[in-house]
This record gives C-alpha cells, sequence and structure tokens, in this order.
C-alpha cells in the first residue's frame, strides 16, 4: 500500500518541478530585437509598466509607478518580438539626470507638449504665409484648406513644393521655401504634428 502512495507522490514532485522549470524559462526567455532607430530627443511621463535594463526584456530595472510626475527623454526605439511571438516597440528613456534608465513599452509613454514651442511656430507660419504677396497668400490659404485629417507630411511638402515652383515672385519663393522648411522641422522634432497644423488651418483660416 505505501508503494502507490510513494510513486504518486514522486510524480507529483516531478511533474511540480516541471511546472517551476518551465515557469522559470518562460520569465527569462529574451525577446528578439528585429529593428533599431534613433530618436529625436523628446519628453515623456511614464504612465505604468516596467523599464528593463535592455531591449530583451529580461531584467526589469524600475517600476514607472515610482514614477507619476518624473520626465523621461526617449532617444532610441527598438521593435522587439516577445517570447509569446508578438511585436512591440520599446523606448529607451532616462531622467533628467540619467539615474532612472531603461526600455519601456510605448504604450506607456504619454508626450509632453511644449505649448509655448508650439504657439511659437505657429506665429512663425502666420507671419511667414502673411508676408506674401495677395496673390500668393490667397494660394497658400487655398491650398491649406484643402488638408484633412489623412493628409501626410509628404503630401504637405509636395504641394507646397508644386506651388513654389509655381510662383515667378522672388520673394514668395524664398518665404514659401521657409516655410516647407518651418513645416518639416517642427513635424520631425515633434513640437507639431500635421493633425495639429489641420487643425490650425480651419480654424484660422475658415
Amino acid at each position: 500500500m505505501k508503494k502507490p502512495a510513494l510513486l504518486v507522490a514522486l510524480l507529483a514532485t516531478v511533474l511540480m518541478l516541471v511546472t517551476i522549470t518551465t515557469q522559470v524559462e518562460a520569465k527569462t526567455k529574451s525577446a528578439t530585437i528585429v529593428s533599431t532607430r534613433t530618436l529625436t530627443k523628446t519628453p515623456y511621463h511614464a504612465t505604468s509598466g516596467y523599464l528593463y535594463t535592455s531591449a530583451h526584456l529580461t531584467k526589469k530595472a524600475h517600476n514607472a509607478d515610482n514614477y507619476p510626475l518624473t520626465t523621461f527623454y526617449a532617444t532610441k526605439s527598438d521593435t522587439v518580438r516577445k517570447a509569446n511571438g508578438n511585436k512591440a516597440v520599446y523606448y529607451y528613456v532616462k531622467n533628467g539626470n540619467g539615474k532612472v534608465k531603461g526600455w519601456i513599452w510605448r504604450g506607456h509613454l504619454v508626450r509632453i507638449i511644449d505649448t509655448t514651442s508650439k504657439l511659437q511656430q505657429f506665429n512663425k507660419l502666420i507671419g511667414l504665409i502673411d508676408s506674401t504677396s495677395t496673390k500668393t497668400y490667397n494660394q497658400i490659404v487655398s491650398l491649406l484648406n484643402t488638408l484633412n485629417s489623412d493628409t501626410t507630411l509628404s503630401t504637405l511638402v509636395s504641394d507646397l513644393t508644386s506651388l513654389k515652383n509655381s510662383l515667378t515672385n522672388s520673394s514668395d519663393i524664398a518665404t514659401l521655401k521657409t516655410i516647407i522648411t518651418t513645416v518639416q522641422s517642427d513635424v520631425s522634432s515633434g513640437i507639431t504634428t500635421v493633425a495639429n497644423i489641420v487643425s490650425w488651418v480651419h480654424s484660422l483660416f475658415n
């Protein structure tokens, strides 16, 4: 009678060890880095989640819940494939003094918008548009009013460039070139987005 009981106990122990081993392997299996790119240094707040020591996601460095008011700066982005096969994008971030740093899922970050810079840039664009001749001004406004939520930066730049190439007034050509450069710079640096420009245009010129 003792042998069956001993066999059952032994079998249960083996199964428990297999389960524990499987769980440990699942926890420590690293993510595979699919692609990497450099980001323009951008400020964020972390809403939740963990910061990992590497994009392989095998070791947690910090709990983002402990830093609700901390400004983190993202400088790198890795697309990874997790152990479960799913892809995700992780940003490398660190605080101002560099002591709190790590890789965190992009979905746990909220970008901090510098409204002062945005307003300054919009005012700059308004000033540039207003400085053109009446004919060119009307052409620019007409073009901007065709923007919608599906407009991309490349489309906007292409349309503005086509307009610039059709002009004969050298002053307006130079001004439109500056407008194009400003829009490209603002969107690329994160000061604004094409969607924000669309909203601004519709509220200002309609």
